[in-house]
Parts: C-alpha cells; structure tokens; sequence
C-alpha cells in the first residue's frame, strides 16, 4: 500500500490526482492536505476514503506533520488568489516559498520515495527575457532552488506540466453576450486567432491519470523528469468553434483578439498576466520542444497509449 500526501487536493489538479488514486484503493491511501478540512470537498473526499489533514502551504509548521509517513507527495501550489494584494510579482515570491517549505518538509521525511510538482515552463529564460509570465517562471525559481538546496530530494521529484484547461472558460476567458443578438456570443482574448493553444483536455480525468503513470513508474525512471499533459495543440480561435458546437449552435460563439492593453485596463494585473501568457504561446507554443531530453514518453515511459486520454 502506497500512501500518497496530495498538497491542493480540494482544487482541479490536486482533486483530480486524489479521486483517481482512490478508486484504487488496494494500491493506494490517499492524505489530502488541504487548509479547509471541512470544506464540501474535503468531505467527498474523506467519505470516498481520503484521509483528510490540515495543512497550509503558507504555514510551514502544518507541513511536517502532515507529511509524516508519506511514501508519495503530489503538489500544487497557488499564486493567482495572491495577485490582488501581492500583485503579479509578490503573488510569484509567496509562490516561491510555498515550494521552499513543502520541500523542506519533505527533504526531512523520511520515508518519502517520490516527489510530483506542479510547474509550468521557463517563459523568461526561453524568450532571452522577452516574453515573462511571473506564474510560469516563479514555480521555476523555486525548481532551481530545490535542485540546489535539495539535490537527493530533486533526484526523485518529477515536475507535471498541465496544459489549458476547459475551466479557464469560468474565469477571465468566459464568453460574453453580444447585445442585439439571439444567442450571440463573443470570446474576447488578447492572442492572435491561429495561436497555438497547449490543451489538456479534461483535467479532472487527465492529470491524475498521468501522475498515478509517473508513480506507477517509479522515481528510477521519472526522477529530473517532466510529464506533460497536452492531450493536442488547436488554435486558440478553435475554442469558440467547440463551445458552439458544444451547445448544438443555441450559443454561437465568435473569437475577437483584443489589445494587451485593453485586457489590463478591465481586469487589472488578472488582465495583464494572462496577456502575457497568451502572447508568449504565440510565440513558443510546443511544450514537448522545449525539454526534450528531460520530457517523458507517455507511451515509452509511462506504459499510457493515446487511447488512454492524455495524448489522445
């Protein structure tokens, strides 16, 4: 039996990592940590069989604690909520030390056998500094820094890339309604119509599905290793299409590119971050070329064919 410790295990990758490990409960003990243990979501989880511990990635002290025994660790950590007190870069330094004190937990538990972070790519870095997104490139000062600080714990971490996520269309990607039509909707984003979008596919079901992979592989085999879970890469324009379809044409949904400019000045530094994200997709949209020598083979390395979802 494996017990598993999954840091955010209330949102959409951290829930996701859960409920599929507990539907196998003979291979798995789920702890979810989360900073609400009687959350509705806390709830499901324990009456689906999770233990449920109190722990806050802000709050060093929880972390030891709640990692004692664990023979696996996932993690997700959280910049967005940050933003509008810390604004873009002050969200960026919390973030940093969230994975600073969860490493430093887990460097000092013993029994652990394989870390999993949630990271992005290294936007800055890639783009000779063009093209910063502080929500991408933060998680990677925090990886260069556990790889220092940290080297034996690093040898058997793996880094996740999660792509875009359908529910991004509940937040500042929502579709608008067009005055003066009949079920006329407009997605307005500040990105070119035939800009590569990296998709994930449905994440709820994706992401676990590929870290359960990477632990069932082991760190001998994903240790310095980055799993990525794109299932395809479709223009960002491509989205309103689906959304159309989506809905059997009752919601006709059109794309309109729109100034980074203007998206700053409607939802402030939310606006401008995402801008940044989009305008840097634009320019370097293939994850799977960024890392090749570290970027694992789904097929090879984690036994997953393309029907299995992630890739498919």
């Amino acid at each position: 039996m494996t017990l598993v410790a999954v840091v955010g295990a209330t949102g959409a990758q951290g829930g996701s990592v859960a409920n599929r490990l507990l539907a196998s409960p003979d291979t798995y003990k789920v702890r979810a940590l989360t900073r609400n243990p009687d959350g509705d979501s806390a709830k499901s989880l324990l009456e689906k069989g999770a233990e449920v511990v109190l722990a806050d990635v802000n709050d060093a002290a929880t972390l030891a604690p709640a990692l004692a025994g664990a023979d696996a660790l996932f993690v997700v950590t959280a910049y967005w909520p940050s933003i509008p007190t810390l604004g873009r870069d002050g969200a960026g330094d919390e973030e940093v030390a969230q994975f600073q004190a969860v490493a430093n937990a887990a460097a000092a538990t013993p029994t652990l056998k394989h870390v999993v972070l949630s990271t992005l790519p290294r936007c800055a870095k890639m783009s000779g500094g063009k093209f910063p997104v502080p929500h991408y490139d933060y998680k990677q000062i925090a990886v260069d820094w556990i790889r220092a600080t940290h080297p034996a714990l690093w040898a058997k971490t793996t880094e996740f890339w999660p792509g875009w996520y359908t529910s991004n269309l509940a937040t500042l990607m929502r579709p608008v309604p067009v005055p003066g039509t009949e079920g006329g909707y407009l997605l307005p984003l500040p990105s070119k119509p035939d800009a590569m979008l990296p998709m994930a596919g449905n994440l709820q079901r994706n992401a676990g599905l590929l870290v359960e992979a990477v632990l069932r592989a082991g760190p001998a085999r994903t240790g310095n290793k980055i799993a990525i879970c794109i299932t395809d890469y479709r223009p960002i324009s491509s989205v309103a299409d689906s959304l159309t379809k989506l809905t059997g044409g009752a919601k006709r949904v059109g794309y309109a590119e729109v100034s980074d400019a203007h998206v700053a000045r409607l939802y402030g530094d939310f606006g401008t971050e995402m801008a940044a994200q989009l305008r840097w997709s634009e320019e370097y949209p293939d994850w799977h070329r960024f890392e090749p020598e570290r970027t694992l083979d789904l097929a090879a390395d984690l036994g997953l064919e393309k029907g299995e979802g992630v890739g498919g």
